[in-house]
């Protein structure tokens, strides 16, 4: 397997030598940088292309929020995973809508960390349990909102099937092949689904569906 590139930035260093020791459990990773604010990893990203980013939310000079935004404005290719030490709502909902592709508790198992790195890295989603708990509630909310409303919004075949795929684990690649789409025309099935059903991002759609019984779980 090819290495994993990955850059921490967060502003302790005593956390980022505790990261750094915990990337040498890992032989398929490989720390390429370290900075200690956003302003920092703007500048380091114009030099090294990380596969993976782990990215601090508190930063003094630019924060995790608005780093994660200009650096995906440039780069929509980059993987960020967020890092915070407490599972804070507006935060959760401000680095979703930033584009991360996860989210955890620094304080997560290392176990964790190996399964963020690979699933993030083969274009999948991560977050902590906690995490997921958030995403849970605020859909909860956006359920009996929407039965206040009326019904559950109508998906045509083809989105249900990529909705089901979706919910069973495959990326966009793996969806293509299987449906014998091209992987810009599943983005943009991706992109119909997030609207009528108000979700964020693909963990979000996946609970949703899970929640009001859209798809069975396997």
């Amino acid at each position: 397997m090819t290495p994993v590139s990955v850059i921490i930035v967060d502003d302790h260093k005593i956390f980022r030598d505790g990261f750094k020791l915990l990337l040498k459990h890992f032989p398929f990773a490989q720390l390429v940088g370290e900075v200690s604010n956003g302003n920092e990893f703007l500048e380091l990203i114009e030099t090294v292309s990380p596969d993976i980013v782990f990215m601090d939310i508190n930063m003094p000079r630019l924060n995790g929020i608005d780093a994660a935004k200009l650096a995906l404005e440039k780069y929509p290719e980059m993987k960020i995973i967020a890092l915070t030490t407490f599972p804070d709502e507006e935060y959760v909902e401000q680095m979703l809508l930033a584009g991360v592709e996860g989210y955890m508790l620094k304080n997560s198992e290392i176990d964790e960390f190996e399964k963020a790195i690979l699933k993030v890295y083969k274009g999948g989603n991560y977050f902590s349990e906690e995490i997921l708990a958030i995403l849970s509630r605020n859909l909860s909310r956006a359920r009996r909102q929407a039965d206040l409303k009326g019904s559950l919004p109508n998906f045509n075949s083809r989105e249900k099937a990529i909705l089901e795929l979706l919910c069973h684990g495959y990326n966009n690649k793996q969806i293509s092949e299987i449906i014998h789409l091209n992987s810009k025309t599943v983005e943009k099935y991706k992109s119909i689904l997030f609207r009528k059903t108000n979700c964020m991002n693909t963990v979000n759609l996946v609970i949703y569906a899970f929640k009001n019984q859209l798809i069975e779980p396997e």
